[in-house]
């Protein structure tokens, strides 16, 4: 028997507790899907796209806009890949049910690792959040009801977004500049990354990792938050997201856990094309639409 390197696991059920593409063997099959359906909605979407938000030339954006643009609330999403793949236009496909609801959507980028550091990213990430904030009104969005949501890597991002003292951030930036967060299959503490073969590209180390765990911080205001899940991802997958609602349950005053039955990592973004996907409509509540 191997021996366990972190909880129960020994090193090759950790890699692939961890590992998303391990756990789903037709990822490549799923990720030309994404690409063919982004590449659609691009076509027929009212798209301003890759606006900078920042200096760095993968600091830019895409704006979805609906139908009659007129303060409209905001949906911020930030895509997944570990931080170290993929890109806002392999995930095009995804604001089509919230764009179709009356939503502002933005799908920001940033750069990836090994060139920045998670930490970069997260800064990126909220600096993304100030200029959504600042700019929502000039393309019929209302900046007092700015959201955001998150896939994976994403899901991450958006739970440490949602940890940010905002003032702090910037100074004329509001307290309560998230209205909710949803958090979808990400990773809230990243001790085990440092024990798996992705940190040979994200390179955190004992300290970086603790930092980089949203758990281990507090959200920086109130606010409600849905943090999901796939019901079919491993059980580490599941268990982060369970672990995030039990570490911030008495800090907000709505939390709720929510796995979509029968969905992979990879699948639970997918069915939310669907506006009566359960995950989609809990967004869309979160929104008042």
């Amino acid at each position: 028997m191997s021996k366990a390197v972190y909880r129960n696991y020994d090193q090759e059920t950790l890699e692939f507790q961890y590992g998303p593409r391990l756990a789903v063997s037709n990822t490549d099959e799923i990720l030309a899907r994404w690409a063919a359906d982004s590449d659609a909605y691009y076509a027929e979407s009212d798209c301003v796209r890759d606006i900078a938000y920042g200096p760095r030339a993968e600091e830019t954006l895409d704006i979805f806009k609906p139908a009659g643009t007129n303060k409209a609330p905001v949906l911020i999403f930030i895509h997944g890949g570990y931080w170290r793949a993929l890109d806002k236009k392999d995930h095009a496909f995804l604001p089509k049910p919230f764009v179709d609801a009356g939503a502002l959507v933005v799908s920001i980028n940033y750069t990836l690792c090994p060139e920045v550091t998670i930490e970069e990213i997260t800064r990126q990430a909220r600096a993304a959040c100030a200029w959504v904030w600042r700019n929502a009104a000039s393309y019929g969005g209302d900046p007092d009801r700015v959201h955001v949501f998150g896939h994976s890597a994403g899901g991450h991002l958006t739970a440490a977004v949602a940890t940010t003292d905002w003032p702090e951030f910037e100074a004329d930036l509001p307290k309560d500049l998230l209205k909710s967060a949803t958090p979808i299959s990400g990773l809230f503490d990243l001790q085990p990354i440092l024990l798996i073969s992705v940190n040979d590209d994200v390179h955190l180390d004992a300290d970086s990792a603790v930092r980089c765990s949203p758990a281990n911080s507090d959200p920086g205001h109130d606010m409600p938050m849905t943090v999901a899940v796939g019901g079919a991802e491993t059980e580490e997958f599941r268990r982060q997201s369970q672990y995030l609602c039990e570490k911030w349950g008495d800090k907000l005053g709505s939390i709720d856990y929510l796995e979509t039955e029968g969905a992979n990592h990879f699948t639970v973004i997918e069915k939310m094309v669907d506006p009566n996907d359960p995950l989609t409509r809990k967004i869309l509540g979160h929104m008042g639409l």
